[in-house]
């Protein structure tokens, strides 16, 4: 609950839209994209410019062109795709839910042919047997060219799956793997990464090595903590003066975190060091509020958003208001709204029907300093290339807290614009399309969408496995 009320803007989600046609008419998708993006984007007016403005038509006229003798879902799907990739924008998102034409089709193979493949010599290392946490579903990974690799269903309890079935296909890049699911086409890359014998797809699943390599002890027990979705939570007490929590996802779990934390709440205020390993963590939505009692050493700042102001945006930003401008605050959030914010948020209400800005600010909320000073008198936080979204936000304002110290490589680079749970329909329901309509306070003065956030102490030159035995030392010896 108390999410609602400190946190309104982007959401990094999960999509279960189901398709309804297998045909589309592709110049009505293009045109309404176009028309919507130009219209509401936030991103529009400094994306496209004098400078880039030539380059822009440039590519809106061969899509006109190119759009119109097209009816194939997956072949419109790759033209919408590039006119996205344009704003080089991992917030402004279009998917392609198809109902029944899957991208790869079926490679059937017996389990005991493939394992006769893997024992021929130069096999490369993600090549052979996976298994999911809860051991229900089996993938045999096998090399495609030199860029491509495909996971096929070996067995499965799972009805959705059947053996034969291509369930995933990894590409190499210069950034490393990206990966494409069965189910959904998705015009934000999707990172992956081989650790050891475990293979993460971003923060949504985890798979153990089973053949002909196995899992080590460690390895076994990271997997572990991926059963029953709880997608790889763990805390353990390393030390009497240190305890690590790692958290790879925020997507959908606030309620799940809270219990959580809770429950380590006690061990966690035994240690003087406390480090949050995010590494992995793709974003979601708000479940970082759990963490930010640690962080407090003074009250911590949500700085005012955006929006671009136009009808539709408006319509959106206000009905997020309303709650705010038109109803008693709970006595027990009234912390983190008093007189004063709550009358921005009815300015901001009532003010955005009138506005002449081109953007208005719509006020933060503030995290008050109402927790008694104490354990964890120092806090890590940990990320890497895997962290974007809300993931970006919890590290930005960590930079708060006197006691918090960054560690890792650069984030994902995906918080410069916000992203909308509420889709744009397009003509066609299978595409999905979200289009953000907010930008935040530093975008236009220190963007970070092609950069990321850059944590302080760098650990490029280390292992990731040893991570948070090199930070652990930092912690416990200052």
């Amino acid at each position: 609950m108390l999410r609602k009320f400190i946190f309104l803007g982007f959401v990094w989600h999960s999509i279960s839209l189901i398709a309804q046609t297998d045909s589309c008419d592709c110049a009505a998708n293009f045109s309404t994209l176009q028309r919507e993006t130009e219209a509401n984007y936030a991103g529009f007016p400094v994306k496209v410019t004098p400078q880039t403005q030539k380059a822009y038509q440039e590519l809106v006229n061969q899509l006109q062109k190119a759009t119109v003798t097209v009816t194939h879902p997956k072949q419109c799907y790759e033209l919408l795709a590039s006119y996205i990739h344009f704003f080089k924008d991992k917030h402004f998102i279009l998917s392609y839910i198809p109902s029944s034409e899957y991208p790869w089709g079926d490679k059937p193979i017996t389990e005991s042919v493939f394992k006769k493949q893997c024992l021929q010599p130069n096999r490369h290392a993600l090549e052979g047997i996976w298994t999911h946490p809860d051991g229900k579903l089996t993938l045999g990974i096998q090399r495609e060219n030199d860029t491509t690799f495909t996971g096929i269903v070996l067995s499965s309890q799972e009805q959705a799956y059947r053996p034969g079935m291509v369930y995933v296909q990894l590409t190499v890049t210069p950034q490393g793997y990206v990966y494409q699911n069965r189910e959904s086409f998705i015009t934000t890359p999707r990172p992956a990464r081989q650790i050891g014998n475990l293979l993460q797809l971003w923060s949504h699943e985890m798979w153990g090595k089973i053949f002909p390599q196995t899992m080590n002890a460690s390895e076994r027990i990271e997997l572990e903590t991926w059963k029953n979705q709880q997608h790889g939570l763990r805390f353990e007490k390393l030390s009497n003066k240190t305890a690590w929590i790692k958290i790879p996802t925020f997507l959908n779990n606030e309620e799940t975190l809270q219990n959580w934390v809770q429950q380590n709440d006690a061990a966690i205020k035994s240690c003087e060091n406390l480090i949050i390993d995010l590494t992995g963590n793709g974003g979601g939505s708000s479940g970082w509020v759990s963490l930010i009692p640690y962080l407090l050493t003074q009250p911590i700042h949500q700085r005012d958003t955006y929006v671009r102001v136009t009808p539709a945006n408006v319509h959106l930003k206000r009905k997020d208001l309303e709650f705010f401008a038109t109803q008693p605050i709970p006595e027990a959030y009234q912390k983190y709204f008093p007189e004063a914010t709550v009358q921005a948020y009815r300015s901001a209400y009532e003010e955005l029907t009138t506005t002449k800005l081109p953007f208005y600010p719509i006020p933060g909320v503030t995290f008050p300093m109402d927790v008694p000073k104490g354990n964890p008198k120092k806090v890590a936080l940990i990320v890497d290339g895997f962290g974007g979204s809300s993931t970006e936000y919890f590290f930005y304002l960590s930079q708060q807290s006197e006691k918090t110290l960054r560690f890792g490589t650069p984030t994902y680079g995906m918080m410069d614009y916000e992203g909308m749970s509420t889709p744009t329909p397009l003509p066609f329901s299978s595409f999905y399309l979200t289009i953000p309509i907010v930008k935040s306070h530093w975008t236009d003065t220190a963007p970070i969408d092609q950069t990321g956030f850059i944590p302080e102490y760098r650990l490029d030159q280390l292992a990731p496995a040893t991570w948070v035995t090199h930070i652990q030392g930092v912690l416990e010896k200052e």
